[in-house]
């Protein structure tokens, strides 16, 4: 597999690098060790060219980060206006094909061997950063060992409604079947959701999404009322009972996607998404 060049505008782009000064660590030389080694030498740095120098040697030895800061150094140049506000390990030792859903830009940089020497030894800290506005927000830095040490692979997003969705467009895409597919469906189904017994009894439903591609995904309102629960189609509503539908408005989004079908044309469909202990999950289409 070759590398994807880094000198696209679209390659800078998708990084949206946060980086700053932490107040945190979780033991020294550990994984939450790793992300606050790489804030901390941000803050620390007079400009981004002067940061992206730093880079390697806060990478995983495999991470397109150091090509990245070698290639396009201004990429890090918000890092070094955000502050780290805290650091935790919120997973360890994830999967390779969990790796490959946290970026699309990151799969398609590594090859299958330095993809498993990250399977081998990795987790995902939680970092929470403090924008030059103020304002707060989360990235989820994957962390993997290189000799035993641990470096910085790649950030990616928060869990939460746009992954899920996300993650069931990337299954179908993958999928050798139909019946395959349909498994997947049942693992991301919100347990009040019908979607688990429709794959179960007619899996040949869900084929048509393993010929789409998703191109874009939004959410487009937030913790809707039971009515508009109902409201997502007669089928859903005529499934579900009273407590059911309440399980589903106690928190839940609406993630809007543009998706190709087969023959590349786009067209657009409204997800339904609700948590099931504390995790996003499908609900209705």
């Amino acid at each position: 597999m070759e590398r994807r060049s880094f000198l696209s505008v679209g390659g800078a782009a998708v990084l949206a690098l946060a980086a700053g000064r932490s107040s945190t660590a979780e033991g020294a030389g550990g994984p939450a060790a790793a992300v606050e080694a790489y804030y901390r030498r941000a803050s620390a740095s007079e400009d981004a060219e002067a940061f992206a120098a730093d880079v390697p040697a806060l990478a995983h030895p495999v991470s397109p980060l150091s090509t990245l800061a070698e290639d396009v150094p201004m990429a890090f140049d918000t890092t070094v206006r955000q502050e780290l506000a805290d650091a935790a390990v919120v997973e360890e030792n994830v999967s390779a094909d969990r790796i490959r859903s946290i970026s699309g830009f990151l799969s398609a940089s590594l090859t299958d061997e330095e993809l498993e020497s990250i399977a081998a030894e990795n987790a995902v800290v939680s970092a929470t950063v403090v924008g030059g506005d103020g304002g707060e927000f989360e990235r989820r830095w994957l962390v993997a060992t290189d000799d035993g040490e641990w470096g910085v692979v790649w950030p990616g997003e928060p869990e939460g409604p746009v992954t899920v969705v996300r993650e069931y467009y990337r299954r179908a895409g993958e999928a050798e079947s139909a019946a395959a597919f349909a498994d997947d469906v049942r693992e991301l189904s919100h347990p009040a959701s019908p979607l688990g017994e429709v794959a179960t009894d007619v899996p040949g439903l869900f084929d048509g999404a393993r010929r789409q591609g998703l191109v874009e995904a939004a959410v487009v309102a937030e913790d809707v009322d039971a009515e508009r629960v109902r409201s997502v189609s007669d089928f859903f509503a005529g499934a579900a009972d009273d407590e059911t539908i309440e399980t589903v408005a106690a928190e839940n989004a609406v993630v809007s996607v543009t998706v190709t079908d087969g023959d590349g044309d786009e067209f657009e469909l409204e997800w339904l998404v609700a948590t099931a202990d504390g995790e996003w999950r499908l609900v209705w289409l």
